[in-house]
């Protein structure tokens, strides 16, 4: 975490402002070899209220708690990394659908790449499947804040994605993204890949939460993927939801319920169709179903 995020940071106990208690800084030959400022690796953040949080092995963290149903990344031992479990989802994808997940990330990159200075937001990079090619893209004057509920998912992000662009601060912070902790009206942008899908009943409580935080005008990229609510496969995703608590989630693959909660908080939302077809199935994935039909789409909401 770089001490220069703190002016945009906010307890998400209390809303008080936060400085810096207790840190450690990155040692030399690192913060050399990044040329990007002074990094605190090890420290904590405390409150004007007393509310403190640790810093470690340079992420903030909130103590966020992970999704029991989705993306928990605690079985992943730390000895294998995520780099093993990329290998292993990709070895299962068809090239077709290699090439549908590329189109899809280029366009969110195609967006993001508007963005020429101030604060970038990811939502739920989970993976950094899109983190990393947005520091491929990103101009070193934006600074980028990745959020996941995970802890472990973000510590192994920053060992893996540290040195892909050396010019600009990536600040990693394990928080809950319906309740953020970032300051009303501080960030210039937010974008997420497919984030707020995972978030399943959720959904629209981190989408309001990003309205919350994002400037006037600052655009929302969310990636999302519709779904016939007619289909078997929607039919058997709003059992699975209704069996684990979550009645009414499947309305996050629906594109009519996601254009109105878009429109709840944003005053205009535009929509790109990425692409629309014929899915084939994926091992693992609820949605799209194999054999029926899904869409990939950017929702940009301001």
């Amino acid at each position: 975490m770089y001490t220069h995020i703190l002016p945009v940071l906010r307890c998400p106990c209390c809303g008080a402002g936060f400085e810096l208690a207790e840190s450690r800084k990155d040692d030399e030959e690192i913060a050399e070899s990044r040329k990007c400022g002074e990094e605190i690796i090890e420290g904590k953040v405390l409150c004007g209220n007393g509310h403190t949080f640790c810093i470690h092995e340079g992420i903030l963290d909130f103590q966020s708690q992970e999704q029991e149903l989705f993306n928990s990344w605690n079985g992943h031992s730390e000895e294998d990394g995520n780099d093993n479990l990329d290998y292993e989802l990709d070895a299962h994808k068809t090239v077709n659908q290699k090439k549908i997940e590329k189109d899809f990330l280029d366009s969110i990159i195609e967006e993001v790449r508007k963005l020429k200075s101030g604060f970038l937001l990811d939502i739920a990079s989970g993976r950094g499947v899109l983190l990393r090619e947005i520091l491929k893209n990103i101009d070193a004057d934006v600074t980028v804040i990745s959020t996941d509920l995970s802890l472990q998912i973000l510590t192994q992000d920053r060992l893996k994605l540290k040195r892909l662009n050396p010019h600009v601060k990536v600040n990693y912070i394990a928080c809950d993204a319906t309740n953020l902790p970032i300051r009303d009206c501080s960030m210039d942008m937010a974008c997420t890949y497919v984030g707020f899908t995972n978030m399943a009943n959720l959904m629209e409580s981190g989408i309001r939460d990003t309205a919350r935080v994002l400037k006037a005008n600052a655009p929302l990229i969310n990636s999302t993927v519709y779904m016939d609510e007619n289909a078997e496969g929607a039919k058997r995703t709003a059992r699975f939801f209704a069996e684990n608590h979550m009645e009414g989630a499947e309305k996050i693959y629906l594109r009519n319920e996601l254009l109105t909660i878009h429109k709840k908080y944003f005053s205009t939302v535009r929509e790109r169709i990425i692409y629309e077809g014929i899915a084939e199935a994926v091992e693992g994935d609820l949605i799209p179903c194999g054999g029926e039909w899904f869409a990939n789409a950017l929702l940009i909401a301001e």
